[in-house]
């Protein structure tokens, strides 16, 4: 059975950004659902944002792990830094 990417992208925000579900509740009602979640995550959320949802206790270690284990080069890795320009002066 083919799944909606609109619910895949909904889950993954809602497990790795907010913490408003989780993958084993997903597991529990749509198990299917659980790796291209992982997935979602792994091509669109920084490293930064999936360490995020570990500390909040938003995913397990093991899920975690298994998200990271999907990036590739392809796909964003580290926040890139804020750089800030001087403003020119009034004249």
């Amino acid at each position: 059975m083919a799944v909606n990417q609109l619910l895949v992208n909904s889950y993954a925000l809602n497990v790795y950004m907010i913490g408003k579900n989780s993958l084993t509740n997903i597991g529990l009602t749509r198990p299917e659902y659980v790796e291209p979640v992982k997935q979602r995550a792994a091509d669109n959320f920084f490293i930064d944002d999936i360490d995020n949802a570990l500390m909040q206790g938003w995913i397990t270690p093991e899920e975690h792990a298994d998200t990271l284990a999907l990036k590739d080069a392809s796909d964003p890795q580290e926040r890139p830094p804020i750089e800030f320009t001087a403003a020119e002066p009034n004249v």
